[in-house]
């Protein structure tokens, strides 16, 4: 009886023990191709002494399935979904303990995550595949593009009909561009009604589930870039055509017409004279 009740005291000291206390994602930075940055804080407590020692022997691994089995914790993860997006440039940052109570052996500990979020790319087309990425792009007019969310890049908790759920603790928040206009947003964010179509600049959910979520913006590009975009498009092509195994051949070409050109324009100015 007295192994047994020794077993069961030496289990309950060796066993880590966490707690969630808080986790943002925020999705910010949003690019022409629907490529976001995002960053990831996850805060937790942790009981006794051991709970402390796993996280001091992790706190300089860049390993999330480290942090995912040593917690135990649904949410220590990542919140976007890595089948739909193209995850890159991931860093792992595990805070130093805070909030310390030796008397009650509870510590605060926090892990940061920073990536990107990309649509993935077709090897031929060099565009974005359909429904791959955080937002969908599409050229609504000449110089607008149309930006909608995909529900199926977020990997939060999810109902039977996949639903995402958002729990107390657990904040969503997209940082809009500055120009841009919102047009659609299902449902509303947590404690806010907004009027639309509207310049937001930034969106925030929280305990709540996103029913058909939906979130539609456009972003429409000044003349200037539109100009500037233009030129560019003509250079990049001329380099392009340049560096081609043809590129000898036409810049040959070319070089006889401004040849040509100039001749011309010489011969025409002596028969005046």
């Amino acid at each position: 009886m007295k192994r047994a009740l020794f077993l069961l005291l030496l289990a309950t000291l060796i066993h880590a023990d966490f707690l969630i206390e808080r986790v943002d994602v925020t999705v910010s930075d949003i690019g022409t191709d629907g490529s976001a940055k995002v960053r990831e804080n996850i805060k937790f407590v942790m009981f006794g002494d051991y709970s402390n020692s796993v996280y001091d022997s992790g706190i300089s691994k860049n390993d999330l399935s480290y942090w995912s089995s040593s917690t135990a914790l649904k949410d220590v993860k990542l919140h976007i979904n890595a089948a739909e997006v193209d995850i890159r440039d991931l860093r792992i940052r595990p805070q130093p303990r805070t909030k310390c109570n030796p008397i009650q052996g509870i510590c605060h500990g926090e892990i940061i995550l920073d990536y990107m979020a990309h649509p993935s790319y077709n090897n031929q087309t060099m565009e974005p595949e359909p429904r791959t990425g955080i937002f969908t792009v599409s050229k609504y007019k000449p110089r607008t593009r149309r930006y909608t969310i995909n529900p199926a890049a977020l990997a939060f908790t999810t109902t039977s009909d996949g639903n995402v759920i958002l729990d107390e603790d657990v904040y969503l928040t997209i940082n809009l561009p500055s120009d841009a206009v919102t047009l659609d947003i299902n449902p509303q964010p947590t404690d806010s009604d907004i009027r639309l179509p509207a310049h937001v600049g930034s969106l925030s959910w929280t305990d709540i589930v996103l029913v058909k979520f939906s979130l539609i913006f456009d972003v429409e590009d000044s003349i200037d870039k539109e100009v500037s975009d233009f030129f560019t498009g003509i250079f990049r092509g001329a380099g392009d055509a340049f560096s081609s195994p043809q590129g000898y051949a036409l810049a040959g070409l070319v070089a006889v017409l401004i040849a040509s050109f100039i001749y011309i324009t010489v011969a025409k100015r002596r028969g005046e004279e």
